[in-house]
This record gives structure tokens, sequence and C-alpha cells, in this order.
């Protein structure tokens, strides 16, 4: 591991020296990296599941982890290496116009595409797929601890460092969270650069930044955020059927959904009104969702009461006299 490393940094060391080495060169050494270090995250989540002491002696399991936690000791010149070359590519003139956010959005709404990243960029890629690897499996912390910072992780932050500890159970500030932020604070542009590219690496090596989402580019969240609603909407869902009774539609309808998970609710609606003849190809559902709101905002079933203009609805006090008022008022939403 400790020849790897210094090859990966020699590596790392050209790129920064030349703009020229890394349109010529690929990044062999960052994939071994990122092997390694995918191998190593996936030891560290075995060893934490293993409860039993016959699977492995504890001896055995603590003497693991620590070898984990020197290789990850060992890896943080390599890290710093990496942010230094970053730092050079981010500051040259022809990578500076191509990773601007201003720049980038400009060509996506032209174009329909995101911009291309400049000739050679990819090979950082692995590096900082192994860097984001180590922050989330193999530093110490809590489990999910790298998150927003709230009022109260801020609090505690102060008055740890006036003296006072606080318990590490209730600290997402922690060395991981540390690494994690300051890396992709000061490397916002060229990881928003990749994500522009690539918007699957959220999913997988980049998917910590999810995490303190203010570190993504609006425009890679609305492109995420669309991607997961089409991800939903080429889901195939059972169609939801549902037979009611014109008198009894609100009890008909409750009985028949209540049971339903919200994954089966996520399937289209259709409805039979019993005793009548007729497909459902839209028209049924849009009068049994009009028919069942005026029986439920209707003053006889006393589930709702008007206020002010009698344009407003609030629960109604009364409601206790309806047997099954709560259920109702949950259903009625």
């Amino acid at each position: 591991m400790q020849n790897l490393t210094v090859c990966a940094m020699n590596e790392l060391h050209l790129y920064e020296d030349s703009e020229k080495a890394i349109l010529s060169t690929s990044s062999a050494n960052g994939m071994a990296v990122l092997r390694v270090v995918q191998a190593l995250s996936s030891l560290v989540t075995s060893l934490q599941e293993r409860k039993d002491p016959e699977l492995l002696a504890e001896k055995d399991h603590s003497d693991s982890l620590s070898q984990i936690s020197d290789i990850n000791t060992a890896l943080d010149a390599l890290w710093l290496e990496l942010s230094h070359c970053i730092s050079k590519i981010e500051s040259s003139s022809e990578y500076t116009s191509n990773l601007s956010p201003t720049s980038a959005n400009a060509t996506r709404v032209s174009t329909g595409v995101a911009p291309p990243l400049p000739a050679g960029t990819q090979n950082i890629l692995p590096y900082i797929e192994s860097f984001f690897v180590t922050c989330e499996k193999l530093r110490p912390g809590q489990p999910d601890a790298v998150q927003e910072p709230s009022t109260s992780d801020m609090e505690d932050a102060s008055t740890s460092s006036s003296g006072q500890k606080s318990s590490a159970s209730h600290t997402s500030l922690d060395e991981k969270h540390t690494a994690f932020v300051k890396f992709s604070e000061k490397h916002r542009r060229l990881l928003n650069a990749f994500i522009r590219q690539n918007s699957g690496l959220l999913e997988k090596s980049f998917s910590l930044m999810l995490k303190v989402p203010r570190l993504i580019d609006f425009d890679n969240k609305r492109a995420y955020f669309r991607s997961k609603i089409k991800h939903q909407h080429d889901h195939h869902h059972s169609p939801v059927r549902i037979s009611v009774r014109r008198a009894y539609i609100l009890e008909d309808s409750y009985n028949q959904l209540r049971m339903r998970s919200p994954q089966d609710l996520k399937g289209r609606l259709t409805v039979h009104f019993q005793g009548e003849e007729g497909i459902d190809a839209g028209g049924l559902t849009r009068e049994w969702y009009q028919l069942l709101s005026r029986v439920i905002f209707d003053k006889g079933a006393l589930l709702f009461t008007t206020v002010g203009n009698d344009l407003t609805f609030q629960p109604n006090p009364n409601s206790v006299y309806q047997t099954e008022h709560l259920s109702y008022l949950i259903f009625s939403p």
C-alpha cells in the first residue's frame, strides 16, 4: 500500500507540474487506489456487522481495525497532494472558464447538455472517488455523521472549543465531517463539473455530498431531483382498483384504501360504482374525487366545519360523535 501511495503521489505531482501530463497519461494508479480503498471499505463493513465472537476473535477484530486506521493515516499525504493538484488545475486559465457555474449553465441552456470537461480532467476522478470512500467508510466517526451541521451542532462545537467536551454520539463535527466538507468546499467547482457530466455520481461515489446539500450547485440539484421523479414515473405500479357504493362512498373508499401500502397507492386509481356499468377512463375517478370531497366536508359528516367566510375549513370539535372520526380525519387529506 505504501508503494502504491508513493506512485499515486508522484502521478499527481506530475499532473500538478505539467498541464500536458494530464492530457497524455491515464490514471492507472488512481484506479488502483480506488480498488484498494473500496476493498478496505467492504472489509470495514463486514467487521462492523460481525457480532458473533466465534466468527472473529476480539483481538483479531481489534487488530484489523487498527491496521485499517494505520492505512487511513498513511493516505493523508495523498489527499493533500490531490488537493494541491486540483487547485493547480482550477487556477489555469483553460480550466477556469470551463468550470465556472455561469459558463456551464449558459452552455446547458443553449445546447441542452453540460459542457465537456477539459481534456484529461477525468484522470483526477478516481482519486476524488477514493477520497470520498475514505471519508465515508474508513475515517473515525459515528455512522451517518456527515451531514449539514445544525445549530445545536455549532453550539456543541463552540462548547468543546471552550474546554467542555461534548459527547461523541451527539456531534457530527468529527474528523470525517471536517475533512470531507473542507475538501468539498475548496474544490466545489470541479466536483460540480463532474456531476454535470454524470449525475449518476450523486447516487454512487459522490453520494456523501447529498448529506451536505449546500455543496451542490442548484442546476445539479434540479437535475438530480428530476431524475428521481423520472425514475419513479418510469417504475411500473399495478393499478389500484376500488368498487364503491354512491350512498356509502366515504365508508367504502376508506375500507378499501386504508390497508394499502404507500407503494401500492402510487399506481393509477380506477373506480367502479357498484350497480352501474362503465369503464373508468378518467371520468369516473374525477367524479369519485368530487363526491368524496363533498361527503367529507359536508356538515352532516361532523368531520369539518367552516370558519370565517365559509371558504375555510377546520376539524369539527363535534367530530367525536362520528364513530370513526380520527380514522376519517387521517384519511381525508
